[in-house]
């Protein structure tokens, strides 16, 4: 919009009802409201189209008075609501909550003859079942057979869609079964409905044979379908089939997203799969995405577990002021026990850098590795920055170390380390 007035040019009736129904499609009812007047004090008619689009966005929110009011600014202006704006009144209405109003209105339509197709009574449908009025809705529904009301599928989708949430799988087949036998085929829509519907219900022979009829009816599956099915595979801990899934959708043109590729990421780790979870989490971040600190923290909490602790390295030097200090230190343990004796310094360094510092189970962990396996420079370099980091070892931990050092054969760098020591005449050494 802003680049749009850059230009000098100036919105015609048209556009601004583009507009209009953008904000309608995104909830955006403030914004459709400013647009709205803004067109008016313009000296632009509104016509019919415009008042349904503000109307639409009124009812994301329940706003039925300012929807009356605008009835009411529609007829002012020498207008006769049509079946458009009527049928989005109803939507506002039934969103609302206001069922009588609703149905008042539906019957008006049906009087009028404007009630020929199954939309509003799909809006009543949807409004009462949300309102937990199962009983109510399928009156509605069976009105709408009892007229002989075409139906395009919707209307059998938002039966499906309520009866699926409480949990009545047997209805949903019964009217898969009825719609089938009045269409003789479906749509996309309607095949979502039913795989949500038998995803919830965790029947997978019903999930499988859904599937099937798809491929039946060619009709190819989006990014809906696939959030479905994965999010199916992974509750019933089918990750291969999960993983498959993902692949199926990248070859149909769909991109990658955390959120689908999430709860894949966890099933995995938690079946003891780092690898194959963190190969996929490395496939999110080639797609470019940025991704979430939860995430990160995910995958690095998985690849400790997983003992891939160079691997963890690389996510955690990479992102490591994103990631909590539990997740860092519980890392920087593992690294100490059993990652790469050559960059454990490297660890430390980068923990420290974020605020987390380093435990004193944890130094001794590093100084008695290097010490049993006669890493004297990679000591003496952990010692330096120990001092010049001003950590402290407490007299019990600096004795286990000298010991140590001496049982190994060690004795010069004991005694430098012994000679530091005494120095400061404390119990406590600040290397």
């Amino acid at each position: 919009m802003e680049d749009f007035k850059g230009t000098g040019l100036k919105f015609d009736s048209v556009m601004y009802g583009s507009l209009l129904a953008l904000c309608a499609s995104h909830n955006l009812d403030e914004e459709a409201e400013t647009y709205f007047q803004q067109m008016k004090n313009e000296g632009l008619p509104a016509n019919e189209f415009h008042y349904s689009s503000l109307l639409n966005a009124y009812a994301a929110k329940g706003k039925h008075e300012k929807a009356e009011k605008l009835i009411d600014d529609m007829k002012s202006a020498g207008l006769v609501p049509n079946k458009v704006v009527l049928t989005s009144l109803l939507k506002v209405y039934a969103r609302s909550g206001l069922f009588e109003k609703a149905g008042e209105l539906l019957a008006e339509l049906d009087v009028s003859g404007q009630a020929l197709d199954e939309m509003p009574y799909c809006l009543m449908m949807d409004g009462l079942a949300k309102a937990g009025k199962i009983h109510d809705a399928q009156k509605i529904f069976d009105e709408m057979k009892a007229k002989g009301i075409r139906s395009d599928g919707y209307s059998y989708s938002t039966m499906i869609s309520t009866y699926s949430k409480i949990g009545n799988i047997e209805e949903v087949k019964r009217l898969e079964e009825e719609l089938e036998n009045i269409k003789g085929k479906y749509d996309l829509v309607v095949m979502n409905t039913l795989l949500n519907a038998y995803s919830r219900g965790r029947d997978m022979e019903y999930v499988m044979r859904t599937l099937k009829k798809m491929d039946k009816f060619k009709i190819c599956p989006d990014r809906q379908t696939f959030s479905i099915l994965i999010s199916y595979f992974c509750k019933e801990k089918l990750y291969d089939l999960a993983q498959r899934t993902l692949e199926d959708m990248q070859v149909r043109g769909h991109r990658l997203t955390e959120e689908l590729c999430s709860s894949v990421i966890t099933g995995l780790g938690e079946s003891g799969r780092a690898e194959e979870a963190f190969k996929l989490y490395n496939q999110l971040k080639s797609n470019r995405h940025t991704l979430s600190k939860v995430l990160h923290e995910k995958i690095l909490n998985i690849l400790v577990s997983g003992r891939m602790l160079k691997e963890a390295y690389t996510v955690m030097k990479a992102n490591a002021k994103s990631i909590s200090k539990p997740c860092l230190k519980k890392f920087v343990i593992a690294f100490a026990e059993a990652g790469n004796i050559y960059i454990v310094s490297d660890v430390f360094k980068e923990c420290h850098s974020t605020g987390c510092k380093i435990e004193q189970d944890v130094l001794y962990i590093a100084l008695s590795r290097y010490i049993e396996q006669g890493k004297k420079r990679e000591l003496i370099h952990l010692l330096k920055w120990m001092k010049n980091q001003r950590y402290e070892l407490a007299s019990s931990t600096l004795n286990s170390v000298l010991k140590k050092l001496r049982e190994s054969g060690q004795s010069d760098v004991a005694e430098m380390l012994s000679h530091e020591f005494t120095s400061s005449g404390k119990q406590v050494m600040t290397l």
